[in-house]
């Protein structure tokens, strides 16, 4: 199986199967796909989990990327568990926060990882945008080094990573509040509505999230992209710092 391929299904096993399954099967009833609201969700959450597994052992090594995503994956299950332990049927009145602390963190901790490593050859900004996929590394730290720019190149570098780790910064801001957008609701419904509703929720956010916070968070790392063929372009003189 190739990469492409292999990174489409690791989307639909991630992001768009768990939504079908939270959206469609999320009723309780006789039919096969009526799982009912905590079946529903173990299902939604063991997807992007097994698909974590399969990479691990398609790849033997643990992603930084996989690793977050799977941690807050199993966190939404902790978050989903507390929620349910209401009085008649309803979920607890805290869980939205709680929820929405969570879709805080992650983008929080990555921020954290981007600026604690830095000033590191395996960097998450190697991780996420300055790679050898896009650029021509060797070629550029040659260049680097025969014009004794270290500290010039470190700087770039260091300036690139703060601006990723600002976008990673308005990212946990954007979805803590996308997440007491969807939850806050829930609390208004019927006790023995909410626990359906809060599956729901978690679906819709899923789905919200990429599109009103990943495909702003994908063009600003773009421009960071940008940022860094200009800088390093100039800065080491040469016609092409991409990887062509």
């Amino acid at each position: 199986m190739d990469q492409g391929t292999k990174s489409l299904l690791n989307v639909v096993l991630s992001v768009l199967a768990p939504v079908l399954v939270l959206d469609h099967c999320s009723t309780e009833g006789p039919g096969l796909l009526e799982l009912g609201t905590t079946w529903a969700m173990v299902v939604a959450l063991a997807l992007p989990i097994g698909c974590g597994i399969w990479t691990f052992i398609d790849t033997r090594r643990v992603d930084p990327i996989t690793l977050f995503g799977l941690l807050g994956t199993i966190l939404t299950g902790v978050v989903t568990v507390y929620a349910n332990t209401g009085d008649g049927g309803a979920i607890r009145p805290d869980t939205p926060w709680w929820y929405a602390a969570k879709e805080g963190l992650i983008p929080m901790l990555l921020c954290g990882a981007v600026l604690v490593t830095a000033r590191r050859r395996d960097s998450m900004l190697r991780l996420f945008v300055y790679s050898d996929a896009i650029f021509d590394i060797p070629a550029i730290e040659k260049a680097v080094e025969e014009k004794s720019l270290q500290p010039a190149y470190a700087a770039v570098l260091w300036r690139a990573s703060v601006m990723m780790a600002l976008t990673l910064l308005a990212s946990a801001a954007a979805n803590f509040c996308l997440a007491l957008h969807f939850l806050l609701p829930v609390l208004q419904e019927q006790p023995a509505k909410q626990a359906l509703a809060y599956n729901y929720a978690v679906s819709s956010m899923t789905w919200w999230g990429y599109l009103v916070i990943g495909v702003p968070l994908l063009g600003t790392l773009v421009g960071v992209i940008r940022f860094l063929l200009g800088r390093l372009s100039k800065l080491t003189g040469l016609e092409s710092v991409t990887n062509r």
